[in-house]
């Protein structure tokens, strides 16, 4: 158990990481491109559409992380009013019906990608294949089922701080 925790737990860093860099990079070019419309008549016109393919990345990995922590999963209505098994049931149950959904979304989003690669397509302002944006779907897929996984493994091990009981003052 332990290296599995050593392996999501970098996994995670990687992704924080990843996260950090991109926002960091759409913020400064997203500002650059504010600067150039304001100073002059032009504007970088492949800003917007790295911006929004970025975003899409950036939200798929952002959801993966919030899934890790339970964040995605619970509804604390019901969820904080259960017990300890309570929550592992309820946990279990979300994570089936998500993992299914996570699984129509990567397989749906893989094959956009296979269609667009069979296709040419290419990006009107950036001239890139299109399937090299829309494997960002994918790959958040792939993160989102592994992170549910990972949070329900630690539910059912008592590792979430969520089912750790709490204690009195």
């Amino acid at each position: 158990m332990k290296a599995y925790k050593k392996i999501m737990n970098g996994l995670a860093e990687i992704e924080k990481l990843a996260v950090s860099v991109l926002l960091s990079f759409v913020t400064v070019i997203t500002f650059v491109n504010v600067v150039v419309r304001y100073c002059s008549d032009g504007q970088f016109a492949w800003t917007e559409e790295l911006v929004i393919n970025l975003f899409v990345l950036l939200i798929m990995m952002g959801c993966g992380l919030c899934a890790r922590e339970g964040s995605l999963i619970s509804l604390s209505l019901v969820f904080d009013r259960l017990n300890v098994a309570g929550k592992k049931v309820f946990v279990a149950i979300i994570t089936v019906v998500n993992t299914v959904f996570w699984v129509f979304l990567l397989n749906t989003g893989w094959q956009k990608v296979m269609t667009q690669m069979a296709n040419g397509k290419r990006t009107f302002s950036l001239n890139v294949p299109e399937w090299m944006f829309t494997i960002f779907l994918p790959i958040g897929a792939v993160l989102l089922i592994v992170h549910t996984i990972e949070f329900c493994i630690d539910v059912m091990h008592g590792d979430a701080a969520c089912v750790k009981p709490q204690e009195e003052e």
